[in-house]
């Protein structure tokens, strides 16, 4: 007898993926026996866990999936589909024309109020998980003497002042003694251009990261003691990865969009009112430290 299979339509960017994890953790907990393939960004294949297929969702072979033709080509089908995305009336249709019985279709945004992760478990009509370090099985054993920085978020927006970071390391590492890794990528190039940036990334006992590759970046991050940054992509591996994460939203709503994680774990700072709203950044870092036992 052939094993069902199941096809889980997932694109988006690192922290979408992330936050996947636990719905695709949940459909392999209903369907032990299944095969699962998760059509998704090519970028993040190393983060989902074996004995998962995966498929990137830009490749040729799946534009009949999004094609919104009466005559779109449909060479495969499943046994069910889980497909998350805001317009997923073509996907839905597609796979169905090919022969997917059963298609599941939820919105990739949540309803204000709600986390995505139980908006995706609600709306797909499975049980909401506890909450969890999704990759901790990445992260090495071996814990450095290290904080970890990340002033970004893939725009300005989303991000604390990059001056109010430089206070925040200066502070940090004042009173811990420890030593300060800086971590950017190709998202944060606007960092480049502020004046702070130089002192930052160059300061006293820091270390400046780019660029690493994702399973290399696991294994360095995994380490840190403590984690400090903005919300975006690199919050929630960190996160996801078991690291004491202090996490600022300045736009975004951590009621919807924080990682997944027990609190214990998370110590999130909603600076959307206004940064400079009469914040005191050493009693801030005094918060931070006793969270995460430093």
């Amino acid at each position: 007898m052939c094993p069902e299979t199941i096809l889980i339509v997932r694109p988006g960017a690192l922290g979408d993926t992330i936050l996947s994890l636990p719905l695709l953790a949940s459909i392999r907990s209903k369907h032990p026996d299944a095969r699962i393939t998760f059509l998704g960004n090519r970028s993040y294949q190393d983060l989902l866990p074996p004995g998962t297929e995966f498929q990137s969702i830009d490749s040729p072979r799946w534009l009949w999936l999004f094609s919104s033709s009466a005559d779109a080509r449909s060479p495969r089908a499943f046994n069910r589909a889980y497909v998350i995305l805001n317009r997923a009336d073509d996907v839905a249709r597609n796979l169905q024309r090919a022969g997917t019985t059963s298609v599941y279709a939820a919105s990739s945004t949540p309803s204000p109020g709600k986390h995505l992760v139980e908006h995706l478990h609600e709306a797909l009509g499975l049980p909401v998980p506890q909450r969890r370090p999704a990759l901790a099985e990445l992260a090495p054993r071996e814990k450095s003497d290290l904080i970890w920085i990340h002033p970004g978020s893939g725009g300005s927006k989303k991000c604390v002042p990059l001056e109010v970071i430089g206070r925040l390391a200066d502070t940090l590492r004042s009173k811990t003694n420890l030593e300060l890794a800086v971590t950017a990528g190709e998202a944060d190039g606007f960092l480049r251009g502020c004046s702070e940036w130089e002192r930052l990334i160059r300061g006293p006992s820091t270390y400046f990261l780019e660029d690493r590759p994702l399973l290399e970046l696991c294994k360095e991050l995994g380490s840190a003691r403590l984690f400090l940054g903005n919300d975006s992509g690199i919050s929630h591996l960190a996160a996801g990865l078991g690291v004491p994460s202090a996490v600022f939203f300045v736009s975004s709503d951590p009621i919807q969009w924080s990682p997944w994680v027990p609190g214990a774990r998370l110590r999130v700072m909603d600076w959307r009112a206004g940064w400079a709203l009469g914040v005191d950044l050493e009693e801030e870092v005094d918060g931070i430290l006793d969270f995460a036992g430093l």
